[in-house]
This record gives structure tokens, C-alpha cells and sequence, in this order.
């Protein structure tokens, strides 16, 4: 009974604080003593519900600013994250920008081209598959291009002209195992035949020398000139990396790493040589 008594005591004063509060309200906080120390007397008196609801609602509050909070972090790194693309992207460029102006410049001066005329060509696209070995240039007959010709770079020979149109040429790649060039030895002479044996493979070199023949390392080995009408002489193929007993074992083959990486071309030179027709 004692415990009924008390409950109804706490809900009677309850409703008093809120009658008084709602009659605090209604005059218009009005300035007067009596107002002001009812104003008190209620602050205290509801501090503890204002206590309890703040704790009550604070879990809310707080997911709902980590929400805000989170979609404001995911929109800076969104923002971030495309700014950084953006300056990839124009690293890119700058890179790409470079390498093309080196492979230009690799074009330029080329000692052992003499005063033969030339063409610089760009690469538009490269081997179509692994049993391809021709590239596709941007330059073709307008240019004074014609099939024979020889294809070089700075490092060396790449290949021969064997289609050309108008405005476009097709190279077959010295890698090529049915591409054959006359060669010879620096500065001994001593003469051979070069054929590819595949792409990023080496050439190999039958030279007719005796099996027993010495061939240092590193020689290298430069077009003979000897049929004019093909390719003229002294353009360099490759080194020697080794030797090898040739066909029969009677002769000697070399093993010879061309000069001119075809796997990495962007600009090509084509040598306007004269072709037979």
C-alpha cells in the first residue's frame, strides 16, 4: 500500500511541474521575481528528464552524424581519387610525349645511312599475333616509299618494305624466319647469310667459315651490299653472342642478337633505296 501511495504521490507531483510549467509558459517570461524563481525551481526540477532523454536519443545523434560524417569523408576521397587519375593521366601523357620525341630523335643523324634518302614513318600497329612479324607505318608511296626497301632505326636494320599503298606500308620484321639478308663480319669481311628465327628470338648466321673458325663475342655483323639492288652495305644487324657448329658440322653458324629491338618500335626510317622493279 505504502508503494501505491508513492507512486501516485510521484505522478501527482509530475503533473504539477508540468501544470507550472505550461503556466510559465503562458506569461510571456515576463521579467519578475516570481517567474524567475518558478523558472528555477522547474530548470531543476526537469533536469533530470532533459538528462535522461539526452541519453535516451544520443545513440541516434550519433549515427546520424557518422552518417553525414561518413558521406562527406566518401566524397573527399571520391574527389581525391579522381584528381589523382587525373594526374596519372597527364603523367602518362608527359611519359608517352617523351618517349615519341626520343624515337624521333633516334631517327635523326643516322651516321651509316650516308646520303641516301630516308622517311620517317610512325608505327600505327605492331604484329596482329605471336606468328606475325610484320608492323604497319603511316607513310606509303605518296611518300616515295616502294616494296624492297629497307626499314631501319638508330639502333639498326628492322626489316623490308613488302606491301605499300598510298598513304600506308606493310614492314616484314628481320625476326621474321622467312626474312634472309647477305651479312658480313666487322671489320674482318667475312661473309654470310642472316635469317630470323622468330619474334624476341636471335638470328642465326651461316657463314660458310669452317667449323673450326674463332668468332669473338660481340663481333658485329652489318649488311655485305653485296646484291646492291637489296639492301645497300654497312647497315648494322646485330652482335655475335655465340657460335655453333652448322649445317653437317662442317661449318659454322653464329648466333647473333639484332641490334634493333622490334618488340619496342614507335617511329621507323625507311632508306629510299634503289629497287629493282
Amino acid at each position: 500500500m505504502a508503494s501505491s501511495r508513492r507512486t501516485g504521490r510521484s505522478r501527482l507531483t509530475l503533473a504539477l511541474l508540468v501544470l507550472t510549467s505550461l503556466a510559465l509558459l503562458t506569461l510571456d517570461f515576463r521579467d519578475s521575481a516570481v517567474v524567475s524563481s518558478a523558472r528555477r525551481v522547474a530548470s531543476s526540477a526537469f533536469a533530470p528528464l532533459r538528462g535522461v532523454a539526452e541519453t535516451a536519443t544520443e545513440p541516434f545523434t550519433n549515427a546520424w552524424h557518422g552518417i553525414t560524417d561518413y558521406r562527406d569523408v566518401r566524397a573527399e576521397n571520391d574527389a581525391l581519387r579522381a584528381q589523382l587519375d587525373r594526374l596519372r593521366g597527364e603523367a602518362a601523357l608527359d611519359e608517352d610525349a617523351a618517349s615519341q620525341l626520343a624515337g624521333l630523335l633516334d631517327q635523326l643523324d643516322i651516321e651509316w645511312v650516308g646520303d641516301i634518302p630516308t622517311a620517317t614513318a610512325r608505327v600505327v600497329a605492331g604484329p596482329l599475333s605471336n606468328f606475325s612479324h610484320t608492323i604497319e607505318i603511316d607513310k606509303g608511296s605518296d611518300a616515295g616509299l616502294r616494296v624492297g626497301m629497307p626499314v631501319i632505326n638508330g639502333a639498326g636494320l628492322v626489316g623490308r618494305l613488302v606491301q605499300v599503298t598510298a598513304d600506308h606500308a606493310t614492314v616484314q620484321l628481320l625476326t621474321d624466319p622467312d626474312f634472309a639478308v647477305g651479312v658480313r663480319l666487322v671489320p674482318d669481311g667475312a661473309p654470310g647469310t642472316a635469317r630470323g628465327t622468330g619474334a624476341g628470338e636471335d638470328l642465326v648466321v651461316d657463314t660458310g667459315l669452317e667449323a673450326d673458325a674463332e668468332v669473338n663475342r660481340g663481333t658485329t655483323v652489318a649488311t655485305s651490299g653485296a646484291d646492291r639492288s637489296a639492301f645497300p652495305g654497312s647497315i648494322p644487324v646485330g652482335k655475335v653472342r655465340r657460335t655453333r657448329a652448322g649445317s653437317g658440322g662442317l661449318t659454322l653458324d653464329l648466333v647473333v642478337r639484332p641490334l634493333a629491338d622490334t618488340e619496342k618500335l614507335a617511329f621507323v626510317t625507311v632508306m629510299l633505296w634503289p629497287v629493282e622493279p
